[in-house]
């Protein structure tokens, strides 16, 4: 089938898209499966096109063929999905692994430290709430 540009405005196309699609494939195009499958991964809204061009009877063989072919893609997304997580579970182990270590690591030095700052600090603590004491019993009484 030819596709013309004035059949992509009359199908509501916007015009700087009309302008876009005629720069890189000309006025006319004789849409065949060949041209379909070289320009399959072009930048074209295919199911837009559809929408637009195909009349119903074609929409629904269009429309049919999609669905088939989306489950396809999935089946093989969920399988490579499954190939992923299989070859990359050893490393998330060991990652886990890893932070686990680490956080124990960490909890265990900032627990040595804040028990050495708590050290460090107690006299100055009594000293600090003694003076607080005093000074609320003082301002009281006075």
């Amino acid at each position: 089938m030819i596709i013309t540009a004035e059949m992509l405005r009359k199908a509501g196309v916007h015009e700087d898209e009309v302008t876009q699609l005629t720069s890189l494939y000309g006025e006319r195009v004789d849409l065949t499966e060949a041209w379909a499958l070289e320009h399959a991964h072009d930048h074209i809204d295919w199911r837009r096109a559809a929408e637009g061009l195909l009349p119903d009877s074609a929409w629904r063989t269009y429309h049919e063929a999609r669905k088939s072919a989306r489950r396809e893609f999935d089946e093989a997304e969920e399988a490579a999905q499954r190939t992923y997580n299989d070859a990359t579970e050893p490393a998330r182990r060991a990652y886990d692994d890893a932070m686990a270590a680490a956080q124990r690591a960490y909890n265990k030095a900032t627990g040595a430290a804040r028990r050495t700052y708590n050290d460090a600090t107690a006299a100055a603590r009594r000293v600090y709430r003694e003076a607080r004491a005093v000074a609320f019993a003082r301002a009281l009484n006075a």
